[in-house]
């Protein structure tokens, strides 16, 4: 009840969400930091692994304790011993029931870093996370998943007492830490990327942070399904918006990947997490309500306006400025 004895109501914003968007800047500093000391090494690869251990760290303080947060393999008994196991950067599942086959050390020496092998029934997703968003990550990213194929053919009986296949319910992603402004006009990653949405569930991508975009902001790489076949739109920045190319997957059905940015996106992208590992996702539909807030709504207003060309906006700021200087105005509010 509010002071006036009246029930609660949905705030916009609502509480603590700039406190929520303290754990992406945690896991950006630590990246920041490893790429900074590679910076004259021949061989640039510390922050990659600085990349994927802060984030199994984040989630698995994040998620609730049932799910279990690892690097390493899915065992399935329908894969034969010759075949070379894949080993994968993140892991979510179910902790409390998995069995865990066997552990084996690596680089990153915390919990969530060792490799686990996990048996596939209890498999609820896979991550991969990459240091950039570019055609070269993208591709790597959309090859490593494309490795679960054989595991997501079907679905097995729920009374087969033997389980072949990943569960129902499984679900797979990509994470990017940064899109770099040498790469804002590489729009052949979104192309690259969208070859993952042939895989069953693939939920889309999410981008920590974009180079020329403000620090609240976060990107998201979007699924969309289509009856008919949308060209790709007139792309002018991977930093502002972009759409990828459209592919067919069946006479009526297509698929495409949207790419948008905003302050509300890594809390979007959390509690989908948590929606797609409980059974509750809805495409397009927040999946809760906690910690969303922008700074616009924070100021008063529900209008938000962004441009594809930041260097035009710090342009255009700079010389509306001195005009009004010039006039004996002060206190010039800038564009976003």
């Amino acid at each position: 009840m509010d002071k006036n004895g009246s029930p609660l109501q949905v705030q916009v914003p609502s509480q603590g969400w700039k406190q929520f968007l303290t754990a992406k800047n945690r896991m950006l500093a630590a990246y920041d930091i490893a790429k900074e000391q590679v910076t004259n090494r021949q061989v640039k690869t510390a922050h990659g692994l600085v990349a994927e251990a802060e984030f199994r760290k984040w989630l698995s303080e994040f998620l609730p304790k049932k799910y279990g947060v690892t690097s390493g393999f899915i065992i399935s008994a329908g894969i034969p011993s010759s075949e070379h196991m894949v080993h994968y950067d993140v892991i979510i599942y179910d902790q409390l029931e998995s069995p865990v086959l066997w552990v084996e050390n690596n680089p990153d020496s915390s919990d969530q870093g060792r490799s686990l092998a996990i048996p596939v029934e209890y498999v609820r997703a896979v991550i991969e996370v990459k240091s950039s968003f570019n055609r070269q990550r993208a591709k790597q990213a959309v090859d490593q998943l494309s490795k679960l194929k054989p595991l997501l053919e079907r679905v097995d009986p729920p009374n087969n007492p033997v389980k072949l296949y990943l569960p129902a319910n499984f679900f797979c992603a990509t994470v990017f830490f940064e899109l770099r402004k040498e790469d804002e006009k590489d729009f052949a990653a979104m192309d690259e990327l969208v070859n993952a949405t042939m895989l069953r569930r693939f939920y889309g991508g999410f981008i920590l942070r974009a180079e020329t975009v403000d620090k609240y902001y976060s990107g998201k790489i979007s699924f969309r399904n289509e009856n008919i076949a949308v060209e790709a739109s007139n792309n002018m920045s991977l930093s502002f918006w972009a759409t990828s190319k459209c592919i067919k997957y069946k006479d009526d059905a297509y698929f495409s990947l949207l790419l948008t940015h905003s302050e509300t996106h890594f809390s979007e992208f959390a509690f989908d997490i948590i929606a797609l590992l409980k059974g509750t996702y809805r495409p397009h539909v927040l999946s809760s309500l906690y910690c969303m807030g922008t700074t616009h709504w924070e100021n008063g207003s529900s209008v938000e306006t962004r441009y594809h060309d930041p260097e035009g906006v710090k342009s255009f700021n700079e010389e509306t400025a001195k005009i009004l200087a010039a006039q004996g105005f002060v206190g010039f509010d800038p564009l976003p």
